[in-house]
C-alpha cells in the first residue's frame, strides 16, 4: 500500500515532480496550475509498468486532479491505492 510518507511533502512538489511505483503500477505526481480557478493542484497519473511516463502510450494512462493541500495529498494516495486495488491482477501480472 502506498502511504502519504511515500509521496513526500508539499514543499518537494513546489520544485519537482515525483515518480514512483508499487507492485507493477507506475505513477507520476506533480504540482500544476488550474487556469480556470487560478489554484495550484496536484495532477496524479498512473499507468502499468515497467516503462516510464514518456514512453508509455497515453491510452494506458489515467489521471486525476486534487487540491494542492495536505488533504489533497491524502486524496492522491487514496486514489492511487483504490486504482491499484481495482487493477491489481493486471499490475501484478506485469511483475512475472
Amino acid at each position: 500500500m502506498i502511504t502519504p510518507e511515500d509521496i513526500l511533502n508539499l514543499n518537494f512538489y513546489k520544485k519537482e515532480k515525483f515518480t514512483g511505483s508499487y507492485k507493477g503500477m507506475r505513477y507520476l505526481i506533480q504540482k500544476d496550475h488550474e487556469e480556470e480557478s487560478d489554484h495550484d493542484i496536484f495532477r496524479a497519473t498512473y499507468w502499468p509498468g515497467p516503462y516510464n511516463f514518456a514512453v508509455t502510450d497515453d491510452s494506458l494512462k489515467s489521471s486525476a486532479t486534487f487540491p494542492f493541500t495536505d488533504d489533497g495529498k491524502l486524496q492522491v494516495v487514496d486514489w492511487l491505492n483504490e486504482n491499484w486495488e481495482k487493477e491489481k491482477d493486471h499490475f501484478q501480472s506485469l511483475l512475472l
